[in-house]
């Protein structure tokens, strides 16, 4: 006589269950890292503008011998860059004719706070270094982190 259950095949519930609660339980851990990933991929795009800015900065003052002022830095931004969506201000402070800063002020996005920005600041010969508010694991390298309004670092 014929065993009519002994051959039955496919997963029972229990076991789909416990399929996808270690699935879940491994996506939760690659969360935060990808999160990681797509904000320094924006921080990319945003370095590129930034990048563009501070050149025509300098050009600017290699033409007209001064840092420019708010009227005129507006003139030098970049028009058709699909990055300013990441941000939400870009400003420029003139110290005198030749130091100045460039501050980008970023957007609420995937892995970054609004308000954190990225200062790069122009010393008398010329060169810019890079300040930011940005945690230090989506920081850029060469930028060192400001301390926060309470003097502890991000």
């Amino acid at each position: 006589m014929r065993n009519f259950y002994a051959h039955k095949r496919g997963f029972t519930l229990v076991e789909l269950m416990v399929v996808i609660a270690i699935i879940s339980i491994l996506a939760s851990f690659t969360a935060p890292s990808f999160e990681k990933h797509i904000a320094k991929a924006n921080l990319v795009e945003v370095q590129l503008l930034a990048s563009t800015i501070t050149s025509n900065v300098d050009e600017y003052i290699l033409t007209q011998s001064t840092f420019p002022t708010a009227n005129e830095f507006k003139q030098l931004l970049p028009t058709n860059s699909d990055t300013i969506t990441h941000i939400n201000s870009i400003a420029a402070t003139k110290v005198d004719n030749k130091q100045g800063s460039v501050t980008l002020t970023m957007n609420d996005s995937i892995g970054i706070d609004s308000g954190q920005y990225l200062k790069y600041s122009r010393n008398t010969l010329g060169l810019w270094t890079c300040s930011t508010t940005l945690s230090l694991q989506i920081a850029p390298e060469n930028c060192t982190i400001a301390a926060t309004e309470d003097g502890d670092t991000p």
